[in-house]
């Protein structure tokens, strides 16, 4: 990779951080804007560099930053959200290889929708059903409280990455 790659992979890491660290807890997994920064840097930086992002951003909080929700270390990855930061680079690698190919609006939110919301939270309650040992349908339920927010998080993920592209300014950044 070129510095110039390392060097988005870094901002993409560095604003999924910022956004990331902020909570409102509602149960086990708490309400955070992680899934519109990863939706969003997976659209713009591609596959690989969106996925590296936020490897980059896990590592961040498995070395104790508290960037995961507002904690930080090994916590977060044997408990209930375990799933979810498992699907998060994966998620993210998936949306930017698609938007890779098609990047139009109605794509993106579509991509957002099965990708960033339906693999994530078909990992995340897998991780939850593994936790506590609840039954699949349980865990996925608890996901029921993230729908309308995500779902508007997705839109904006998609709109974001469009309006990114249509800069010739920033496309000319992303792409040297």
């Amino acid at each position: 990779m070129k510095i110039h790659d390392l060097t988005q992979v870094a901002i993409g890491a560095a604003l999924l951080a910022s956004i990331g660290s902020v909570a409102i807890p509602i149960g086990p997994v708490p309400i955070t804007l992680q899934m519109l920064g990863i939706m969003t840097i997976g659209a713009i930086l591609g596959a690989k560099k969106g996925g590296l992002a936020v490897v980059v951003y896990l590592l961040l909080g498995m070395i104790g930053l508290p960037v995961l929700s507002g904690s930080g270390g090994l916590a977060p990855f044997v408990g209930p959200t375990v799933g979810y930061l498992i699907a998060f680079p994966i998620a993210a690698y998936l949306i930017g290889w698609l938007s890779e190919r098609y990047r139009s609006f109605p794509a993106l939110v579509a991509y957002n929708l099965l990708i960033g919301l339906g693999f994530v939270y078909l990992i995340g309650s897998l991780g939850l059903q593994a936790v506590f040992g609840l039954s699949f349908i349980d865990a996925l339920k608890v996901n029921i409280p993230f729908i309308f927010g995500d779902v508007i998080k997705a839109v904006l993920a998609a709109a974001i990455a469009v309006k990114v592209s249509a800069n010739s300014q920033v496309r000319r950044l992303l792409a040297s």
